[in-house]
């Protein structure tokens, strides 16, 4: 039976990390819906075409364009034997359009305080999207493996941090209970080391 793996938590809890962790020891991709999304745009396809336009004029994409794309991700070839989907559905909306049933749901638990650390301290690739931290001993323009480099986002101060976990508990708080009804979702202490959080997910998928 293949990984159809949905990774979820508050902003700041590791779904990145612990998602490629997950796709390297299971030997299936990790997706990122706003990846997806960027790369379709960036690629200038129809759907992208689409989104561009939205985007450009401050609107969102809707739920249905954004399953549209992810469907046509996970029909290609190196997704048959499974995937890690990270942030995604993140509202009921796009729950009740996606329509590929998923075989777990990991979702990683941190307190709100642990967010506010770990994401005032976050930099970012300015090229590459990849994540790394402050009080890893990082700095703001370090350069990164893929030759950009590392920079604040303008979103990671408390008022801005506060606002998307308010989001979180009231749009993707109902889908997790959707999938918990569905009896696949397992809970992850998310406060560690990357390594020890890994073998908590671990464990969690063999429960």
């Amino acid at each position: 039976m293949p990984y159809k793996i949905l990774v979820a938590g508050p902003q700041g809890s590791g779904k990145g990390t612990q998602s490629e962790r997950l796709s390297e020891a299971l030997g299936v991709p990790a997706l990122s819906m706003g990846q997806l999304l960027r790369d379709e745009i960036a690629a200038g396809t129809e759907l992208g075409k689409q989104m561009k336009e939205l985007v450009d004029t401050g609107r969102l994409v809707p739920a249905a364009l954004s399953v549209a794309v992810l469907q046509a991700r996970l029909a290609k070839p190196d997704a048959e034997r499974g995937y890690v989907l990270d942030g995604f559905p993140r509202s009921l909306d796009q729950y009740d359009v996606f329509t590929d049933q998923p075989t777990h749901l990991i979702v990683l638990n941190i307190p709100r305080e642990e967010s506010l650390r770990r994401l005032t301290h976050r930099l970012t690739c300015s090229a590459c999207g990849a994540v790394a931290s402050e009080l890893d001993g990082k700095m703001e323009g370090d350069a990164c493996a893929c030759g950009g480099r590392f920079q604040k986002r303008k979103d990671d101060n408390t008022e801005a941090i506060d606002r998307r976990l308010g989001i979180y508990e009231e749009e993707t708080r109902p889908v997790i209970d959707a999938y918990r009804a569905r009896g696949i979702v397992r809970d992850v202490d998310g406060v560690g080391s990357i390594v020890e959080v890994g073998g908590r997910v671990m464990d969690a998928l063999k429960s």
